[in-house]
């Protein structure tokens, strides 16, 4: 697991240090990197993301790792998910509240154990969801703070999601006398480094 770590880590320094400098930022260099703990993302998960210009838009893309321990299997993961943020309530000190995110996912999991269709030898129709492929949703909220440092806006927000994905919304609504909300749901803790 420390390899993975030490990636997601360089990943967030390496972005950092291509924000520095006097010139304007290219477009396509991150305006942010996300760590994050759970969620459906694997165990820990981080990445580059883009705001839109208004910042109640934000798109990510995050490289997670399940380790065997808490999974069954070692699971590396590749998620793209985006959230909308419809306001902020400023506070004292540059720091502001962001009261109501959602968002969705998708989720695409690595290794031979998962299929992004199912193998011929079952009937057609007999499965209709592809074990790689996990769509989900979720909301949340956000605190943060921004201060301009070197004439750009820099920042740092703790986040939180609660969110479910597909199989398990439908394995609920199917079986509501069985399961609460609280078997399919799960929590996200973030940090995001807005450079």
């Amino acid at each position: 697991m420390s390899k993975y770590l030490l990636l997601i880590l360089a990943s967030l320094s390496f972005a950092a240090e291509a924000q520095e400098g006097p010139k304007a930022k290219r477009w396509y260099l991150p305006d942010h990197m996300k760590l994050q703990f759970a969620g459906g993302t694997g165990f820990l998960s981080g990445g580059p993301g883009y705001n839109s210009r208004n910042k109640k838009l934000e798109t990510d893309f995050l490289f997670g790792y399940l380790p065997e321990e808490f999974g069954g299997d070692a699971l590396i993961t590749i998620t793209g998910k985006t959230t909308y943020s419809p306001w902020r309530v400023a506070l004292k000190n540059d720091y502001y509240l962001a009261p109501v995110s959602i968002g969705m996912y998708l989720s695409y999991t690595f290794g031979p154990q998962f299929d992004s269709k199912w193998p011929a030898y079952y009937p057609k129709g007999y499965y209709w969801w592809a074990t790689a492929f996990r769509p989900g949703i979720y909301a949340g909220g956000k605190i943060g703070r921004e201060v301009t440092m070197h004439s750009r806006r820099r920042g740092l927000e703790l986040y939180y999601e609660i969110g479910t994905y597909d199989l398990m919304l439908i394995s609920y609504v199917q079986n509501t006398g069985f399961l609460t909300p609280g078997d399919i749901l799960n929590l996200a803790i973030g940090l995001k480094f807005a450079f």
